[in-house]
């Protein structure tokens, strides 16, 4: 009895709720996933990121978001030494990578980046050669070349 005429006052009180003025909270907004990333200009990154030949620093990824265009399609790339630098670093759910691309973000020379199967099966039918994306990314290591970086996704 006692069951029925709480849940009989309850159902009141829901109802007449608005009529008090009274609003119903607002659903929290979904976090915005690019939220984690950082955003870069590689014009800067490149050069402060190139090592002597022969030499690598190796540092715990960090997320980056950075605009460029598409310089060449994705297309096979060897990953040894991404996978061994990934291992070292004891990262648990590795990117799975087996190609690269080619961003032309306006520096002197296109930037060769690897890029996540995923996401190259979307920059292969998606995307055209010159079409500017943001990317977002894990730079993972740094070599002669400027930044390692991982392609993950990309957004307009």
């Amino acid at each position: 009895m006692i069951i029925q005429r709480l849940s009989s006052f309850l159902a009141v009180l829901a109802l007449s709720l608005p009529f008090l003025g009274v609003q119903a909270a607002e659903p929290a907004a979904a976090p915005d996933p690019t939220a984690a990333f950082k955003t870069v200009d590689l014009k800067a990154l490149v050069p402060q990121s190139r090592m002597d030949p022969g030499q690598r620093a190796i540092f715990n990824p960090v997320r980056v978001r950075f605009t460029a265009r598409l310089a060449a399609p994705p297309q096979a790339q060897k990953t040894a030494y991404l996978d061994r630098a990934l291992d070292m670093l004891q990262i648990s759910t590795k990117p799975k990578v087996s190609q690269r691309i080619g961003l032309d973000y306006g520096g002197e020379k296109l930037l060769a980046a690897y890029v996540e199967e995923g996401a190259a099966a979307r920059i292969a039918k998606e995307l055209k050669v010159g079409d500017s994306r943001d990317f977002y990314a894990y730079h993972v290591y740094n070599n002669q070349f400027g930044p390692a970086l991982v392609v993950i996704s990309f957004g307009q």
